[in-house]
């Protein structure tokens, strides 16, 4: 009987051990699918140096991605912006040139689990940016209300520092091979700024005009560098 016994359980744990194995390896091949690595893509943005018909400043710049699982985009942005602007209604200049750093996630709004991926895509963007710059700000000489007379008002070399966020819904889509382009339409919103003693940042590299929030959109050609697992 004990026999009899042995040989049940036996065949038992034979017969499920297959559909335990098939079961963890289907889980670990989802998520492995979720989290693989498909690919980067490398973009720069052109509507920058279309930006002095809008806020009076320029700008370049250029994007790595990574895709993964065509779910899950980690992206970096680095750019370099500069501006030129004088207020003819108080006679002020202001000047800066400086480099500005954004990191994030893009989200794939389009995925579909089990399915191919679609060659065009809408997506979330998430991002969190930071500039250090220097700017030269001078005006017209300003009238001492205390002392009488008047104070010449010129500065050089300041330095600043700015941090914001970033919300943002694009697309990106294929045009011919590993060529795609998209654009992002993003909700800024600023964190901090390091102003100096004597006068504020009045430009942010990479978010624009200092104000709390403002709308900002990029324009970008994309290459897409295509990654074939062995």
């Amino acid at each position: 009987m004990k026999i009899l016994n042995y040989i049940f359980l036996s065949s038992l744990l034979l017969t499920t051990l297959p559909l335990t194995v098939e079961a963890q390896e289907k889980e670990n091949q989802q998520k492995e699918s979720t989290f693989a690595f498909k690919g980067l893509y490398l973009s720069a943005d052109i509507l920058g140096y279309l930006g002095s018909f809008l806020d009076d400043a320029k700008s370049g710049e250029i994007a790595i991605e990574a895709n993964l699982g065509n779910r899950f985009f980690p992206t970096f942005e680095a750019g370099y912006a500069s501006i030129d602007f004088i207020d003819e209604n108080f006679g002020i200049h202001y000047k800066s040139a400086a480099p500005y750093f954004r990191a994030g996630l893009n989200y794939n709004f389009s995925y579909q689990k089990g399915k191919a991926p679609r060659p065009n895509y809408v997506y979330g963007a998430l991002r969190f940016g930071c500039s250090k710059m220097t700017y030269d700000v001078s005006s017209p000489p300003i009238h001492d209300p205390v002392w009488g007379g008047e104070v010449p008002f010129s500065h050089s070399d300041v330095s600043g520092f700015a941090s914001w966020a970033e919300l943002g819904v694009g697309v990106n889509a294929k045009i011919w091979k590993n060529l795609r382009m998209g654009w992002c339409i993003r909700y800024k919103a600023r964190l901090n700024v390091i102003n100096s003693e004597y006068t504020r940042v009045g430009y942010i590299p990479g978010f624009g005009k200092n104000r709390h929030t403002r709308f900002g959109a990029t324009y970008s050609i994309i290459y897409e560098i295509p990654y074939k697992q062995k």
